[in-house]
């Protein structure tokens, strides 16, 4: 959840900053775009473990979300390393559609993830061997260069 935190804040800057800011808006990209190990810690050890439980429904919205949100985090990112090749106007339009769905989208599935499936998690799997097997796997995938020390 701290993560999202961070996540969010990403959001607010992309949000807020201007178009013609073409360093930011690669710095707010490339932390969107690294955030994939995130998803992943997700994908791999805690949704297997909350559907070992016979819930799946939720994890299965939210894997779906993730695979529509990579390409638009991508699809950012690379519009700010080649702004330069393309016309300026395209540019903006692309940046705001993309910016736009990126926003609202990640918003609500962060909102999700916060409200529903992590409190499900915390009351599905009650063991803690669990969560220190779960918290070891998570040190194999790495973790995102802006997670907080907690």
């Amino acid at each position: 959840m701290e993560e999202h935190k961070m996540i969010l804040g990403f959001l607010d800057e992309l949000e807020k900053t201007n178009h013609e800011d073409i360093k930011k808006l690669t710095e707010i990209a490339e932390h969107l775009v690294g955030a994939e190990s995130h998803h992943q810690r997700e994908e791999k050890v805690l949704f297997p473990e909350i559907e070992k439980r016979g819930v799946s429904g939720p994890t299965e919205v939210m894997r779906r979300e993730h695979e529509e949100l990579r390409p638009r985090k991508k699809e950012i990112l690379e519009l700010c390393k080649t702004v330069p090749k393309m016309d300026f106007n395209s540019f903006k339009k692309r940046l705001k559609e993309a910016a736009d769905f990126l926003v609202a989208m990640l918003r609500e599935h962060i909102s999700k993830e916060n409200d529903i499936l992590y409190p499900m998690a915390l009351e599905v799997i009650q063991e803690e061997a669990v969560w220190q097997s779960m918290k070891a796997a998570c040190d194999k995938i790495g973790y995102c260069c802006f997670t907080p020390k907690i």
